[in-house]
């Protein structure tokens, strides 16, 4: 009995400390805004895969490798870059499924004395689906995301690179990409 307790004192202190020490969480940002113009006008700009930079700010340029793949060239500092592979179009439902394959890497620091890159977004594995449905007075335009954080080790994390960082980054992204393309939508 008396070695039962010990092995069940000694789990209750495992247990925290094993659910503390855990790598990244899966991310989900899911945004929905509603625009003043004619479903089949919004799907015909987002199902074109090469011209994002058409309505979304942070992007200054789009080349397509190919029918399926784009490299987006962002506005910001250094134009780092971010390719996409787009996996899914679908007409009828009006829904296209994409995901990130690569990024440049802005910089590298030495963190836990190992070489750790920053991506051009702190996220990894990054996949993102755009519907547009018909609602009263237009279309409903909804860009789901789901990704975990791009530094995949155990804490400590470093700056700018927690569960967090990543899905404000990512709410960012999806937010201005959301309501820019509702104003250029209903111009």
């Amino acid at each position: 009995m008396k070695k039962f307790l010990h092995f069940i004192s000694a789990a209750l202190i495992a247990v925290p400390m094993i659910s503390m020490a855990h790598g990244p969480s899966r991310q989900q940002v899911k945004e929905t805004i509603t625009i003043n113009a004619a479903p089949e006008k919004v799907w015909a700009t987002l199902k074109d895969f090469g011209s994002l930079d058409k309505w979304h700010p942070a992007v200054a340029s789009v080349e397509m490798k190919d029918d399926k793949t784009r490299v987006l060239t962002l506005a910001s500092d250094g134009h780092p870059t971010i390719t996409e592979e787009l996996l899914k179009t679908d007409d009828e439902k009006m829904m296209l499924t994409y995901k990130i394959i690569d990024m440049s890497v802005v910089k590298t620091i030495t963190f836990n004395s190992k070489n750790t890159p920053y991506f051009t977004l702190p996220v990894s594995t990054y996949k993102s689906w755009i519907t547009v449905k018909a609602v009263d007075n237009g279309s409903e335009v909804q860009w789901k995301s789901k990704f975990y954080r791009s530094f995949m080790d155990n804490p400590p994390v470093p700056e700018g690179q927690s569960d967090k960082d990543a899905y404000n980054t990512i709410k960012g992204v999806v937010t201005a990409g959301l309501e820019n393309l509702k104003v250029i939508m209903e111009k």
